[in-house]
């Protein structure tokens, strides 16, 4: 496996994304041409980048979790049914570790509720 490589930008040891650079000093020098000073930049506290990137998964988990459960209600098959309930499980655990809610589930507008079908079959 290749050794991963380090930003060559000045006290930067973030992971390198393009051309040496992380993420931000590529997109300075895209934008700018040049790598901002310190003193340039609008530097984030690192509790702030945590706390982006704690929201940024927590979104990223609640997708998961309406498309995992979209797929567990549409899927037929056992072994389908039985990866899509893995699945879920896994993703509740992850919300539960970051310490998320886990949202009500939701009905699916596909399945009718059973008193409706024995109120519609009873009005016969």
């Amino acid at each position: 496996m290749a050794k991963e490589s380090r930003c060559v930008a000045p006290q930067c040891g973030c992971r390198a994304h393009s051309r040496g650079y992380c993420r931000k000093h590529y997109g300075q020098i895209w934008r700018k041409g040049h790598i901002a000073l310190p003193e340039e930049e609008d530097v984030l506290s690192v509790d702030a980048v945590d706390s982006r990137d704690d929201t940024d998964r927590m979104r990223a988990l609640e997708r998961e979790l309406r498309r995992a459960e979209m797929m567990y209600q549409n899927v037929v098959s056992f072994e389908g049914r039985l990866k899509w309930r893995r699945e879920l499980e896994e993703i509740k655990k992850e919300m539960v570790r970051l310490g998320m809610a886990i949202p009500p589930r939701a009905p699916s507008p596909f399945v009718r509720p059973a008193i409706d079908a024995f109120a519609s079959t009873a009005a016969l």
